[in-house]
């Protein structure tokens, strides 16, 4: 596919691939890839790569398909999950070896399952592990086969709704059982367990939340390790609190006798967020994530060995070096005793390597774009891990990288020619520094057309990213896309302003208590280094963001700012701080704005950099579009709403666009379209360009 144009339906009907997982040997990647026709259908594909030439053939093809992993057998057998009617779900697997590939039926399963993990045994069977909603008896719940006559739902709890759902009344758990070969194929082989049966918990953790939740449990020979919430909390500021836990297993063939065990430790911080557990290959050790509920930016590494009384601190305690970034996920090398981590490094998501030995430090493995996954080439391969990535201009990038970064990656595939496809090239981008609000410099990105004529002006488009703890990296977007912004004729500026990650924890942790203090302080001294810029035009400028970005969208009307700029894009906002907080899903004990978020016990810290407030609104002048969606429970459609109504009633062009099917995030292919469209109609309006 070549294009003319990187257009919104460019984007949108490109072959998205997701993370490429080599085989036991390194000779082959499993993937998935998902196509969209603009106004039809979306095909989604299970493919197999052959890593030595990159060519691919397809194996499966069904939306209904999900969770595709090798089984781990030393053979080229596929399995996944695919969804049956009236709940139930297949169990299936493929034979990559032949041409066709026939599925097989290894079972099915009789309720909605998901997050399927394997792990071969040494007695010749795989153990599996899928997560589906529990009765109050332990078994599995099919709520599909008898539906209740009311919808009515009950809750005596703080959090009844999260992200995009209302919380079931069952509750998650982890079911295992174990795979054996029969003549006809792989088949399970007795019936699913409940690893928390006879306990309060309930697995994985963020189950409801927009990530993998199989990044929050795991499997060994040995048992499963999981993230949960604390039971029994009933403190609205403690809602996800969670530790990791272990449940030992004789056999997967036989329910445990062994109740889950909290793994404790060795810190200061005893209430925090704990997530992604891992066990070594042989099983033997379990390392986690987890950040203190105080300062959740501050996630550190923690290593716990099965027998031993609790987890340490892997920088602090058995490395005794300190690193200045905040990994977000890691892995166990086959040899057990070194991690692979990544973590938001300077507008790059990285990938780094460190053994668990005294006096270890990070070693960067690949720094070029954003990492989003990395598997060992091979089971026992130490040497060379398959690594996903992509950058501004590249959606998604297979190479093989060195673990002792002693040679240059070699690319298996690139999707997109490093962007040629779509007509993008990395002479589009470059990166500035400007002085920030305080002593400090702020990192942006900047991303030109590919028409870009330096002897031009161009307008600006200044996007402000959400979180506020959140960072703009060189890595591809279907949702927040500097390049097809960039096509439409603007010069795209991203900086990464007080509360980025990538900068050293105390750069994010400064705005806590800030938010419309120093990053609007840095937004300003942006655009007075941007004037200085001879092809960027700042009085043509436009800028949008969503969610914190949002946020700022609408601190920034109020304030002298707002006046800088033709038009603005506010997405899934925060309009009234003190209100929002009672509204939101997750609320926490962050000390974000100085204090309780409640606004009965801080109203000022609440008001002070509330966009709402009475001496703001009237300065709401500049056009705004707002973007708000029906299914958004982290920041609620009725903030959104607000401010447009506030926008039409100073009479202040604006308009409202709005999604009923869509959360915090517009996803559906063409649902995104129509924001695409929607978006640049209305900046181009105002800045005069034909986009």
């Amino acid at each position: 596919m070549l294009v003319e144009k990187f257009t919104p339906e460019a984007l949108i009907s490109a072959p998205r691939r997701g993370p490429a997982i080599p085989n036991h040997d390194g000779t082959l990647a499993l993937y998935t890839v998902s196509t969209h026709t603009i106004g039809g259908e979306t095909l989604k594909e299970i493919r197999v790569m052959n890593i030595a030439t990159g060519e691919s053939s397809q194996l499966f093809d069904d939306e209904k398909a999900q969770d595709a992993s090798w089984l781990g057998d030393d053979s080229n057998t596929v399995i996944f999950l695919k969804k049956g009617g009236e709940g139930f779900t297949w169990l299936i697997t493929i034979d990559a070896d032949k041409s066709p590939s026939e599925p097989l039926i290894a079972g099915h399963i009789p309720a909605p399952v998901q997050n399927l993990k394997v792990k071969a045994l040494e007695d010749g069977t795989v153990a599996f592990a899928v997560v589906g909603l529990a009765n109050a008896d332990g078994e599995l719940f099919n709520g599909e086969v008898k539906k209740p006559a009311h919808t009515g739902r009950v809750y005596d709890v703080y959090r009844a709704r999260e992200w995009d759902a209302y919380r079931n009344l069952q509750k998650y758990s982890i079911f295992y059982s174990i795979l054996s070969k029969k003549e006809e194929g792989w088949k399970i082989a007795g019936p699913l367990h409940n690893a928390l049966a006879n306990t309060e918990l309930e697995a994985p953790v963020s189950i409801y939340e927009p990530v993998d939740p199989r990044d929050n449990y795991d499997i060994s020979q040995v048992g499963i390790t999981l993230a949960a919430e604390e039971p029994g909390i009933t403190d609205p500021l403690l809602v996800g609190v969670s530790d990791i836990y272990y449940v030992r297993l004789n056999s997967f063939t036989t329910a445990s006798v062994h109740r889950p065990v909290r793994i404790g430790v060795q810190s200061t911080d005893l209430d925090g967020y704990s997530t992604h557990p891992r066990f070594s290959p042989d099983g033997s050790l379990i390392a986690f994530l987890r950040g203190p509920r105080s300062a959740y930016e501050q996630v550190r590494i923690f290593v716990h060995q099965i027998r031993s009384p609790s987890a340490v601190d892997l920088f602090d305690l058995v490395t005794g070096q300190k690193w200045p970034l905040t990994p977000s996920g890691f892995e166990f090398a086959p040899n057990g005793h070194t991690l692979y981590i990544t973590a938001d490094d300077t507008g790059r998501h990285a990938l780094f390597k460190v053994d668990i030995l005294p006096s270890a430090y990070p070693k960067t493995l690949l720094r070029n774009g954003s990492v989003t996954a990395y598997y060992p080439l091979g089971q026992d391969n130490n040497e060379r891990l398959l690594v996903t990535s992509s950058t501004l201009v590249e959606s998604s990038i297979y190479q093989i990288v060195d673990a002792d970064a002693d040679h240059e990656p070699i690319v298996v595939s690139s999707a997109t020619k490093n962007g040629s496809k779509f007509g993008l090239s990395s002479k589009q981008v470059s990166e500035i520094y400007f002085e920030g609000g305080g002593d400090y410099c702020v990192h942006a990105w900047v991303v030109r057309p590919r028409s870009f004529d330096e002897s031009k002006k161009y307008p600006l488009a200044l996007l402000v990213h959400g979180g506020p703890m959140g960072s703009w990296n060189d890595g591809w977007s279907t949702r927040w896309n500097p390049a097809v912004w960039a096509e439409q004729g603007y010069i795209v500026v991203t900086p990464n302003i007080t509360g980025s990650t990538g900068y050293g924890t105390e750069f994010a942790d400064a705005v806590r208590d800030n938010w419309g203090g120093r990053p609007y302080d840095d937004l300003v001294n942006c655009m007075e280094y941007l004037k200085q810029v001879p092809y960027i035009d700042t009085d043509n400028a436009i800028a949008a963001g969503g969610s914190y970005g949002g946020y700022m969208m609408n601190w920034i009307q109020g304030n002298p700012l707002g006046r800088r700029f033709k038009a603005m894009v506010c997405h899934n906002g925060i309009f009234h701080v003190p209100t929002f907080m009672l509204q939101t899903d997750y609320v926490g004990d962050s000390n974000d704005f100085g204090g309780p978020p409640v606004l009965w016990k801080n109203i000022e810290g609440l008001e002070r950099y509330n966009p709402a407030r009475p001496d703001l609104l009237p300065n709401w002048k500049t056009p705004m579009l707002v973007i708000h969606s029906d299914k958004d429970y982290r920041c609620p459609i009725t903030d959104g709403l607000a401010a447009f109504h506030t926008l039409q009633l100073l009479g202040t062009p604006s308009r409202f666009l709005t999604f009923p099917d869509e959360n915090h995030w517009v996803l559906k292919e063409e649902n995104s379209l129509e924001w695409h469209r929607q978006v640049f109609g209305w900046i181009n309006k105002y800045t005069g360009i034909a986009g």
